[in-house]
């Protein structure tokens, strides 16, 4: 039942049906957590982040995000911190902070390369929308350099940086 409610839950968010997904994905988690599932609610609340934001909830999708990320570092699992930092690096292009995001999307994708976890495609199209966002705001060589800059970050700089928005090294 998880895989169901959560692709009826991705569907319904694609299709821009944002209340269903959200019940959808809610009810995943509520379940989850009856079963004792740990990171099964922590990937659902990634993508309830994800929702919140599509729906202007800006605040919510901060909160629930940065609670997964949290999680999944403190769980040790890159997978699942590599999509929750995505899903903040699209809330970093909303709150115009497109340096955030040129390293976040580094750091992920440096991680992924390690960890042998490409993006699917359905999720490289929010982050393909980011970039391009990215370089009209900032310009191609300001994003190049971000990136790289962000493929270097440590995971507990990416960790840190992803939850404040703050460059790690200040």
């Amino acid at each position: 039942m998880e895989y169901v409610l959560t692709g009826k839950g991705i569907l319904c968010a694609l299709r821009g049906e944002y209340d269903q997904a959200r019940a959808f994905l809610q009810k995943n988690i509520d379940d989850l957590e009856k079963m004792g599932n740990r990171i099964g609610v922590l990937w659902g609340r990634a993508r309830l982040g994800h929702v919140a934001l599509h729906e202007g909830s800006v605040a919510e999708a901060q909160q629930i995000l940065v609670d997964a990320i949290k999680n999944f570092h403190i769980d040790g699992n890159k997978n699942g911190l590599a999509f929750a930092l995505d899903k903040m690096a699209s809330l970093y292009v909303v709150t115009d902070k497109p340096e955030v995001v040129a390293h976040l999307i580094g750091w992920s994708d440096a991680n992924r390369k390690e960890i042998g976890d490409p993006r699917p495609r359905i999720e490289q199209a929010d982050v393909d929308q980011d970039i391009a966002a990215l370089k009209a705001k900032i310009g191609a060589d300001a994003y190049e350099a971000a990136y790289g800059s962000g493929r270097m970050l440590t995971l507990e700089e990416a960790v840190a940086f992803a939850a404040s928005g703050a460059w790690p090294h200040q």
